[in-house]
C-alpha cells in the first residue's frame, strides 16, 4: 500500500520514506547521540544520504519526472 505522503513531511525518494517535520529535531538529536550522524540536520536521509524533498513545496498532480510514462 505504501507510505502515506502529505504536507508537513520530508520525503526521501531513494528510500521511499518520510519524516514528519515536527520530529526533525528529536530524530537529529537521537542519531547524533547514538551514531554521530548529522544528516537530518542538513535535511538529508540518514540511511542513504539523499537530499530530502520538502512535500510542502511540491505541487499536486501533474506529469512530473517521477511518474512513469507508458
Amino acid at each position: 500500500m505504501g507510505i502515506p505522503i502529505g504536507p508537513q513531511m520530508y520525503y526521501c525518494p531513494k528510500c521511499d520514506r518520510t519524516l514528519p517535520k515536527e520530529r526533525v529535531r528529536s530524530v537529529d538529536r537521537e542519531l547524533r547521540e547514538k551514531f554521530g550522524v548529522d544528516h537530518v540536520s542538513n535535511l538529508r536521509c540518514p540511511v542513504c544520504g539523499t537530499d530530502y524533498i520538502d512535500l510542502d513545496k511540491v505541487k499536486k498532480g501533474g506529469d512530473g519526472p517521477a511518474r512513469k510514462k507508458e
